[in-house]
């Protein structure tokens, strides 16, 4: 493979210098094996909370972090405003009932 991708470049095929490298040392390498949990809820289990904590929390602040700051700005003031208004509605439905029971009695 080597050799090929050398043979692409023009002019380096004909080094003498260059050989393709060889492979003089196979070593095992250990892969760990985690056992599912099988038998407990889904909400328990490692295999799909740390996953999606993880990669849920990650992908989150990477798409947060990706917005430009003026956009941001929009969003949270747009977040406020309709966290206002609906502060706004709640107390002026709150005043109405309060009239209404006190019209009552």
């Amino acid at each position: 493979m080597h050799t090929a991708l050398v043979a692409l470049t023009p002019g380096e095929a004909a080094r003498p210098e260059l050989k393709a490298a060889r492979v003089t040392e196979e070593k095992p390498v250990p892969v760990p094996v985690t056992r599912p949990s099988l038998y407990a809820p889904w909400w328990k289990s490692n295999e799909v909370i740390t996953p999606s904590v993880i990669g849920g929390g990650a992908s989150l602040l990477t798409a947060i972090g990706g917005i430009p700051w003026q956009n941001l700005l929009l969003i949270l003031v747009a977040f406020g405003g309709m966290a206002g208004f609906l502060y706004w509605r709640k107390n002026a439905d709150r005043k109405a009932v309060a009239k209404q029971v006190e019209g009552m009695a």
